[in-house]
């Protein structure tokens, strides 16, 4: 009898366990399922790109895990990614190297959403709202930046070219930047 009380408790216990997981936890391959919380920057094939970073937003990382990183065998720019800190925009400014890459800088409107929490799943951060992967293609005559949709289509609906002033370096324009989207006006 006493053999029969231990094995209840156990069996008992073993239900209790996968009920609390299965409302609470991650008790199966849930996280398969989750949407995506990061998103993709760079080139998909691992080409050397010669660009930087900034952003700004609600929703933007430190400013410091926006780096451009890669293969450190071969190249050390290829991409960066951009992970929600909260719901809202990100506008990420992508500014390409003047002396070896002659496109105009780059903004590319990111939004995050609210936690996804659906009864029973273990998904965490905040979703992409729009493609989780932007192309900058390799050649600078292949064209901008885009998104990647479904079934591999380019969207562009989420990118903008960052406004230029009329000096010779052609800097951003930081008056333009502050009225025409998110990113700060430069210090001048």
């Amino acid at each position: 009898m006493k053999l029969f009380s231990s094995l209840a408790a156990v069996a008992l216990l073993g239900f209790l366990l996968a009920v609390f997981t299965a409302q609470h936890g991650c008790a199966s391959s849930c996280g398969n399922n989750c949407p995506a919380t990061t998103v993709f920057i760079g080139s998909i094939d691992d080409a050397p790109l010669s660009i930087a970073f900034d952003e700004n937003g609600p929703a933007c990382p430190p400013i410091s895990s926006l780096v451009c990183t890669g293969d450190e065998s071969t190249t050390a720019c290829t991409h960066t990614s951009v992970t929600g800190q909260a719901p809202g925009a990100c506008d990420v400014l992508v500014v390409f190297n003047p002396y070896s890459d002659m496109r105009r800088s780059e903004i590319i409107h990111l939004e995050f959403g609210q936690p996804y929490k659906a009864p029973g799943t273990c998904c965490g951060g905040y979703p992409v709202l729009g493609p989780s992967v932007y192309v900058i293609p390799d050649n600078p005559i292949s064209g901008g930046i885009y998104g990647l949709g479904d079934g591999g289509a380019k969207e562009y609906d989420a990118i903008t070219f960052a406004p230029v002033d009329g000096s010779a370096d052609g800097s951003v324009d930081g008056a333009a930047d502050a009225g025409a989207d998110s990113l700060p006006a430069d210090a001048k």
